[in-house]
């Protein structure tokens, strides 16, 4: 295999080299390579003979400031009295890659590992050595060679915030030094905003690309369009992003296994992209994880197609990309374009738009009985009927159904969906229809009703140093899937462990996606199967499903006790 990537890194220099990814296009497909998480992961070579991929995340360099490399089989030869991974194989497909225009990037943390910075001197010095050992500096130790990576990404899912923003202006001054060629900044932050680890380096330091993991969560791709939260995400990026032309991705699962939630077909993934894509002038592309994955599944086909169809930029069959010469949107009602302002896209009103935007005040009355579909109204009115929301369009309702286990108040002018939290159930409300300001449709609406389900990693009680985060999963009618995420951050523990935590009131566990769960009123133990297990562990993550009754909740991580031999 590396006779035959090194020819295809010699015929591809003989040949010539093709354009270079475009950050600037909203129809980028990024996928991550290394860990063969489909178990038939070929060489990077392969991935990289087509133009499906504009980006490929190397995955992982999941132990700094002391260096500990993962390529899974794609690399386990060493330097030799080191044990820091030597790839000539991964190095000659780096550069074969980059020749067919592709950018080739490093991912810097995942879901488990030993790494974090103790503050701003630490993470400048590792800047300095990440420069030199896989960028244009120089060291006696290359795991790549002379291979030039395009850039870093960080998918931070574990230890403290401190010095990510240090190194990440102490790397861009090293980028800075060599004007041959563009380098790139990326993070792949979990969608609940801001992001756990994540959320104060997004804010402080300058991002290019923000590859958003829409799945094994709450706000993922499965949740579309009641709590997916790209919105959130494109308001980060033109209010609270120093880059204010930061792209951001819809980050998907490769294939049904590939995540615990949030996996959606190809057909249906193309829609959503369209339609994040008519609303949101941030939108970069699309990422999984991972290539294996999604290779071997298809949906990487789809995806590439769909992109081509309606992205800014179009392939050339080789990796590159040019520019379309011309855009077009096709709905099946009339449709009027708006802009609301220069610093956010044109919106698009329908005869079944959520609202729409007025210049003059409107004139009406607040109707006794509760809105109905397809009762008349007037102006921009906004109204709550129990578990249902209602914008006038067009002098008539439209209604819409709140998420499951919230329920419709005014605020204001304003129909939001929330917790009852005590409150009425049976509100029936009708605004005064004020004029609104801004156009407000379905995921705006999400975007300041979503419940409060932010994940909350903390330490737990365990015998080694272990963090625990419960993640909100689906949630349908009465039932809920919740992810447990176990990470120690020193020693490996082996397959033969157990986790217990308390279940907020109301709850139950049905059914678990490792081991076996026991119950005792509201205490829950989840033992492993030490058969199914790894021998040494570095993270255990896994699905709790069951029934709640009121308000869903997330258990309290601070009740969370791990052991394991």
């Amino acid at each position: 295999m590396r006779l035959l990537t090194s020819l295809l890194a010699v015929f591809a220099a003989t040949a010539g080299s093709t354009a270079a990814f475009d950050v600037s296009c909203n129809s980028n497909y990024a996928s991550y390579y290394g860990q063969n998480s489909a178990r038939n992961q070929q060489s990077l070579g392969e991935y990289c003979k087509d133009a499906t991929e504009d980006v490929i995340v190397l995955a992982f360099m999941n132990g700094f400031p002391n260096i500990i490399l993962n390529f899974a089989n794609a690399c386990e030869t060493t330097f030799e009295g080191s044990t820091l991974l030597h790839c000539p194989n991964i190095a000659s497909d780096i550069k074969y890659c980059q020749s067919k225009g592709k950018a080739v990037i490093l991912s810097m943390g995942g879901a488990s590992g030993a790494y974090g910075f103790s503050g701003d001197s630490d993470a400048i010095a590792f800047a300095d050595t990440a420069w030199n050992m896989f960028f244009k500096g120089k060291s006696d130790k290359r795991p790549f060679d002379d291979a030039v990576l395009d850039g870093i990404d960080l998918d931070i899912e574990g230890g403290s915030g401190a010095g990510y923003p240090a190194f990440i202006n102490q790397l861009r001054s090293h980028y800075a030094s060599d004007p041959s060629k563009k380098y790139y900044i990326a993070a792949a932050p979990q969608c609940p905003y801001p992001d756990s680890y994540l959320g104060t380096t997004l804010n402080s330091a300058w991002f290019d690309m923000v590859y958003v993991q829409f799945y094994n969560n709450f706000c993922g791709l499965n949740a579309y369009p009641t709590w997916f939260n790209f919105a959130d995400w494109d308001n980060w990026a033109k209010t609270k992003s120093l880059n204010k032309d930061v792209k951001v991705y819809i980050g998907a699962p490769g294939s049904p296994s590939a995540a615990s939630s949030g996996y959606v077909d190809g057909a249906t993934l193309a829609s959503i992209y369209n339609d994040v894509r008519s609303k949101y002038s941030s939108l970069g592309g699309i990422m999984t994880w991972d290539v294996s994955q999604a290779r071997t599944s298809g949906i990487a086909k789809s995806i590439r197609a769909a992109l081509d169809a309606g992205g800014t930029c179009k392939h050339d069959g080789g990796g590159s990309t040019t520019p379309s010469t011309s855009t077009s949107t096709s709905t099946t009602a009339s449709t009027t374009t708006t802009s609301t302002s220069t610093s956010s896209p044109p919106y698009s009103t329908t005869s079944i738009s959520t609202s729409t935007t007025s210049t003059s005040e409107p004139t009406s009355t607040t109707p006794a009985n509760c809105p109905v579909s397809g009762a008349p109204c007037s102006g921009n009115q906004q109204g709550c009927n129990g578990q249902k929301f209602a914008i006038c369009a067009g002098g008539s309702w439209y209604t819409g159904s709140c998420a499951p286990g919230t329920y419709c108040y005014l605020s204001g002018n304003t129909a939001m969906c929330d917790w009852s939290n005590g409150r009425p159930t049976d509100t029936c409300a009708v605004s005064g229809g004020a004029s609104l300001s801004k156009r407000l449709d379905f995921n705006k609406v999400s975007l300041i009703t979503r419940p409060n389900l932010r994940p909350k990693p903390m330490s737990a009680k365990s015998n080694r140093p272990t963090r625990v985060e419960f993640v909100a999963g689906d949630i349908t009618d009465n039932k809920y899937s919740t992810v447990v995420k176990i990470q120690t951050n020193k020693s490996a523990f082996t397959g033969d462990w157990s986790f217990s935590f308390t279940l907020p009131e109301g709850q139950t566990v049905e059914s678990t996606s490792r081991g076996a769960a026991s119950i005792n009123n509201n205490a829950v133990t989840i033992k492993s199967d030490p058969s199914n297990e790894d021998a040494k562990n570095m993270a255990a993550v896994f699905k709790i499903e069951g029934t709640f009754k009121g308000n869903y909740a997330l258990p309290e991580t601070k009740s969370a006790v791990f052991s394991s031999t």
